[in-house]
């Protein structure tokens, strides 16, 4: 046992984390690597990884195989009309995420081409065998997050940095400042076969300005997110199915007042919407 391990692991038992548990894991390990540098003196590559594969085992032995860890795998590329390749294309969105995909083989990769998850465990076949088109409306990993009860384990970032899950929120009850969109591009599969696709976002109107805002005493307040630390790194666990019924009450009766500040639009989900939707292309 490594001497970071008995704590680390008991931290995140206490924070919430346990057996059979669905986790959807956002990070950003900067500030993790640094404090583990100082406190155990791990520099070498060789010893990051190693504690790496710690806090990654640590994460599978709480849930167990009955349990299911997801990390995800976002890139815009495709956006943009570029190559997507599912045996290749990074994530944008943090470090540890490259790191399983490059490292850990008992991980693998969802097929959307912008909204992909490294999987493991008990519903990885069921997540691996989606086929959504959509990025996070009807049977999307998002879908799967609201009604099997997953929670989200946020390792030093806040809501307003990572809780895409609000916009599952926003697409199930169709808020008028956003529309489906339509992207196309090539595609290439894990067993190296290449063709045209296409996906679709519910993207967010450009002539709208807006600055998303989501404090965490949104969810802190209700007792929906619990926030502990492990050697002073801050550790936030998020129910998501409880999360849905805040968000949605804030987007229907609060003129979403905690998810964003407008600075020309006023929101009404019962008023028109502000762009039709663009799948034609």
């Amino acid at each position: 046992m490594y001497v970071y391990e008995e704590s680390l692991k008991n931290t995140l038992i206490n924070l919430g984390v346990t057996k059979g548990d669905i986790v959807y894991v956002a990070s950003d390990i900067t500030l993790m690597l640094n404090v583990i540098r100082k406190q155990y003196g791990i520099r070498t590559v060789e010893e990051r990884n190693k504690f790496l594969n710690c806090f990654v085992d640590i994460l599978q032995d709480i849930v167990t195989p009955q349990g299911t860890l997801l990390f995800p795998m976002y890139t815009w590329k495709f956006c943009s009309e570029h190559l997507f390749d599912r045996r290749t294309t990074k994530s944008e969105v943090g470090v540890l995420n490259n790191w399983i995909f490059d490292n850990r083989k008992d991980f693998q990769r969802t097929k959307h081409p912008m909204y992909s998850f490294m999987v493991w465990g008990k519903d990885s076949k069921y997540l691996l065998e989606l086929n959504n088109i959509d990025s996070w409306g009807a049977g999307s990993p998002f879908e799967y997050f609201h009604h099997n009860k997953a929670k989200m384990l946020l390792l030093d970032v806040h809501l307003k940095q990572c809780f895409t899950f609000m916009h599952y929120v926003e697409e199930c009850i169709n808020i008028p400042c956003r529309y489906l969109k339509n992207f196309r591009g090539k595609y290439i599969d894990n067993d190296g076969s290449e063709s045209e696709r296409s996906y679709t976002m519910f993207v967010r109107d450009l002539n709208i300005d807006s600055e998303a805002y989501e404090p965490d005493t949104m969810l802190t307040e209700p007792g929906v997110m619990v926030e502990n630390n492990w050697l002073g790194i801050p550790l936030r666990l998020v129910d998501l199915a409880e999360s849905y019924d805040i968000y949605r009450h804030d987007f229907l009766n609060n003129a979403g007042r905690n998810c964003y500040k407008f600075t020309n639009y006023i929101l009404d989900c019962n008023s028109p919407k502000t762009h039709n939707d663009d799948l034609n292309n």
